[in-house]
């Protein structure tokens, strides 16, 4: 599992930025989850199991997320 804490620019949990960028995710094909007391918790759980092209790939649909939600 990686998961990330998002905050905003005065450092509060920012909450809907982690909804969107989940959201991006899972409109591309990547499940991920947030979570936290706070909703600002990103999390992405790919399985043991996956490839090294398809766990890239992953990746590069969650940057994408993060750069598009900027």
């Amino acid at each position: 599992m990686v998961a990330i804490e998002l905050l905003d620019a005065e450092g509060r949990p920012d909450a809907a930025r982690t909804a969107a960028v989940s959201a991006a995710c899972h409109q591309r094909g990547v499940v991920t989850l947030t979570c936290g007391t706070w909703g600002n918790v990103f999390r992405f759980l790919p399985p043991l199991s996956i490839s090294d092209e398809l766990l890239a790939e992953a990746f590069d649909v969650v940057a994408e997320a993060f750069a598009a939600t900027a």
